[in-house]
């Protein structure tokens, strides 16, 4: 080989290899790209709409809405299995655990307790019996 040719091949490969580079990470940024496209496209919608009837939301702060869908799911059995008796029943569900988590932790709020109930009477018993002449 002469001078003239290895200066050929070895001025060129700098060029080749940041072509190279360029590339990568031109095939890199699109893949992602297409990721971020796909991940939006295959994402469900959320909605925020309180009007929405296709939301468990939707069934638990409309009272009347909820209460009639419920009466006519239990009177046509064949439709029970419908987006709306589903949600209905769904919201239902949820405000009967919420109504009963909330009993249970709500408790009694007076402090008294039956057994200090009890030392109460007993002590207002020993009181009047002192004061008995």
């Amino acid at each position: 080989m002469t001078d003239v040719t290895l200066r050929r091949f070895t001025s060129g490969a700098p060029i080749i290899e940041s072509m190279r580079n360029f590339s990568l990470i031109g095939i890199l940024i699109t893949l992602a790209l297409i990721a971020w496209m796909a991940k939006g496209m295959l994402a469900p919608q959320a909605s925020h709409d309180p009007n929405d009837k296709s939301s468990v939301e939707y069934w638990v702060s409309h009272d009347a809405d909820r209460d009639v869908m419920l009466s006519y799911c239990n009177n046509h059995p064949d439709q029970q299995g419908s987006d709306d008796c589903k949600l209905a029943i769904a919201a239902q569900s949820q405000i009967d655990s919420g109504n009963a988590a909330r009993n249970s932790t709500q408790g009694n709020t007076t402090g008294v307790t039956q057994g200090t109930q009890n030392a109460a009477d007993q002590l207002e018993a020993q009181k009047d019996a002192n004061n008995l002449p």
